[in-house]
């Protein structure tokens, strides 16, 4: 008997716990249903396109019709939307759609855009990197269409007149000029000027380059078209030109002469040079007349070293003094060496190509070497050369056959500078 009496008891229990779950689920499904958040499903043999009814109510949505999200760590796409009052049924929708692993395939520092309509529809939803290439998601006709989408952005032209007072940075930013823009006009530059130690208070240069926008939005900073720079009484140019012949874009002197060298001067920016080429040098730590065949670049450990051409690696590891090593062949007459690095660009090993300005090690204190700095050499022929003395070889001119359509473009982009600098001192 009192077993029976314990049995009933349970039945009991258990029958208060279904009815209470019963209650549950009448009175709060839609919070289970917003809360729920499916996974993604790659093969679109497990979706079925969702077509939803007609939204027909008329209550104008008051939150914000578009909203800008930047992804980060552990985001996900269901996550983003969910907390950013997309409701669940066009999670669901959009789950359900061809390609949604695409949209969903988001990555830290991606941008999600998502605009509602007055009925807080999500019309579009466009995962992006820069604003303008990415996957978008466009509600029509009750259901979602997922594609690759480009933008087409308006291009703003830009002009700026600069005379250099403190810095040229510090003097170009007072103008408004972008930073990026800024450090483009000093890599573009930078064959023919070292900014470090041959500007002066009263050089100056003109500028015109392009900003992207879409819908108002500046979307990023765009090319340098031409600019001109004034160093005492040196003028030096650089014009943007497209090339067919090449289907390369590139900067030319107003002759036609590549701004590029095929060697940038230096292998380490924002350094001093510590010890010079010297053959009848006493070595530091051997201590007797050891032959100083390159340059040394003194910088703190972990400072990016890149190649000053593009070539091949012909050796990377470790060789007695030099510590650790890499030798990149350009020609068949040029080569370089870097030594004392820290460590090796992850990607590189013997026979990796690498491109101008490209990081191939870090500096270091590897070998015979008495503090961090880099040791730089350049061979011509297989024979030491002083790389500060040098001639180097220039990048490739205009092709001829291209010669006079860049002559024509040069006229016109020089005489817009001219236009628009009389214009800005009209004004000021």
């Amino acid at each position: 008997m009192k077993n029976l009496i314990l049995d009933i008891k349970y039945y009991l229990l258990f029958l208060i716990f279904v009815l209470a779950a019963f209650f549950l689920y009448l009175n709060f499904g839609i919070n289970f249903d917003k809360n729920y958040a499916p996974e993604i499903v790659a093969d679109a043999a497990f979706r079925d396109q969702i077509i939803l009814n007609e939204v027909k109510d008329e209550k104008i949505f008051e939150g914000s019709l578009s909203k800008k999200i930047k992804v980060d760590k552990n985001d996900t796409l269901i996550k983003i939307l969910g907390s950013n009052e997309v409701e669940s049924k066009f999670i669901k929708a959009l789950i359900k759609t061809k390609g949604s692993e695409k949209l969903a395939n988001i990555k830290t520092g991606d941008f999600i855009e998502i605009s509602f309509s007055e009925k807080k529809i999500p019309e579009e939803i466009f995962v992006t990197r820069n604003g303008l290439k990415g996957i978008l998601a466009e509600f029509e006709n009750n259901t979602y269409t997922i594609k690759n989408h480009e933008r087409i952005p308006e291009v703003i032209e830009r002009f700026a007149s600069v005379t250099i007072n403190e810095s040229l940075y510090q003097s170009a930013l007072k103008e408004g000029m972008p930073d990026s823009v800024i450090m483009d006009l000093v890599f573009i530059f930078g064959w023919d000027i070292d900014f470090v130690f041959d500007i002066r208070s009263g050089d100056s240069f003109e500028i015109l380059y392009e900003e992207y926008f879409y819908k108002g939005e500046k979307i990023k900073n765009g090319d340098i078209k031409a600019a001109r720079f004034k160093r005492g009484k040196k003028v030096f140019s650089a014009i943007r030109f497209f090339s067919k012949a090449s289907q390369t874009k590139e900067y030319f002197s107003t002759r036609g002469e590549n701004v590029k060298k095929a060697f940038l001067r230096t292998p380490v920016e924002f350094s001093y040079i510590s010890s010079h080429y010297n053959l009848n040098r006493k070595h530091p730590v051997l201590n007797k007349i050891r032959a100083h065949t390159g340059v040394d670049y003194a910088a703190p450990t972990g400072t990016p070293v890149r190649s000053t051409s593009s070539g091949t690696v012909s050796f990377i590891g470790n060789k007695g003094g030099y510590g650790k090593l890499i030798e990149i062949k350009h020609s068949e007459d040029y080569s370089t060496r870097y030594a004392h690095l820290s460590k090796f660009s992850p990607r590189l090993n013997n026979g990796s190509k690498v491109e101008q300005g490209e990081t191939i090690g870090y500096v270091g204190q590897t070998g015979l070497a008495t503090g961090p700095h880099l040791h730089y050499e350049f061979r011509v022929s297989g024979n030491h050369t002083n790389p500060l003395t040098v001639k180097l070889p220039d990048a490739k001119p205009i092709p001829e056959v291209e010669k006079q359509e860049f002559l024509n473009h040069a006229i016109k982009m020089i005489n817009r500078l001219d236009e628009l600098f009389l214009k800005f001192y009209a004004q000021t």
